[in-house]
């Protein structure tokens, strides 16, 4: 077994089913130590609110953590994200002006403090509404030299606007690249809109979990056939099932 790059979600993919984390936990645990398997987790939790998941549930220490939607990486021992990131995805964004042109929009309410960031302005939002606020607050923000990107999930009821050169994607090629993993020897999880960049622009084995959203699943049947697996278990057991099919993991 060769070392790999596990890039996974947390809430609703990894976590959600405490025996098969426990069995997935395990088989992590002893690939790192025995193969130098690096484990990564992507989330759109911010630090603080990660941080009230490790209390609640056993995970494994990660050796990368991508939060707030990939718009901040930090490393083992380092309490401060990487600068090199955060410099490349500072570019035409104004977090203060996002705030203020949203306000025009009655379908926007702004989620609590603790969910956002430097780099991620978070709403509670509606489905019906947003196909008509999206590109409308996405050309007033163009107009004033502002380039961000909308990321919806939870089938509409989450809006995240993120500045143009960063996702979950964006962050996972540039934690893969940096440590010289090639698609073969990176995996991919996940289950909600905020991971569907890694499931449109990465090209390594992806799994989605069982339970995955409408979102998610709707974009898996009307496209065409590529390197990722629809898993019929849940959460963690749908990750082994597709670490199974990939031939990383023997059960």
């Amino acid at each position: 077994m060769a070392k790999f790059l596990f890039v996974t979600d947390l809430d609703h993919t990894l976590v959600g089913d405490d025996v098969a984390l426990n069995k997935l936990n395990q088989w992590l645990h002893e690939q790192r130590q025995n193969y130098g398997t690096v484990i990564a987790y992507t989330t759109g939790r911010s630090l603080p609110l990660y941080q009230e998941l490790i209390a609640q549930k056993e995970l494994l220490e990660p050796d990368i953590l991508m939060v707030a939607v990939g718009t901040e990486i930090y490393y083992p021992g380092n309490n401060n994200p990487d600068d090199e990131w955060q410099t490349k995805i500072s570019q035409y964004w104004n977090r203060e002006i996002i705030l203020e042109v949203a306000k025009r929009f009655p379908c926007l309410v702004l989620q609590p403090s603790t969910e956002q960031t430097a780099f991620k302005v978070t709403y509670y939002t509606c489905l019906d509404g947003l196909s008509v606020t999206v590109p409308h607050l996405k050309a007033i923000l163009q107009n004033q030299g502002i380039a961000v990107q909308m990321v919806d999930s939870y089938d509409g009821g989450f809006l995240d606007i993120l500045p143009a050169s960063a996702n979950k994607a964006s962050a996972a090629i540039f934690v893969q690249q940096r440590l010289g993993f090639t698609d073969e020897q990176t995996v991919i999880c996940g289950d909600s809109g905020n991971d569907l960049s890694m499931f449109q622009n990465m090209l390594c084995p992806a799994i989605i979990v069982g339970n995955a959203r409408s979102e998610i699943l709707n974009w898996h049947k009307n496209s065409p056939p590529g390197k990722r697996y629809l898993a019929k278990g849940n959460f963690a057991a749908g990750i082994l099932e597709g670490l199974e099919y990939f031939g990383f993991y023997r059960g």
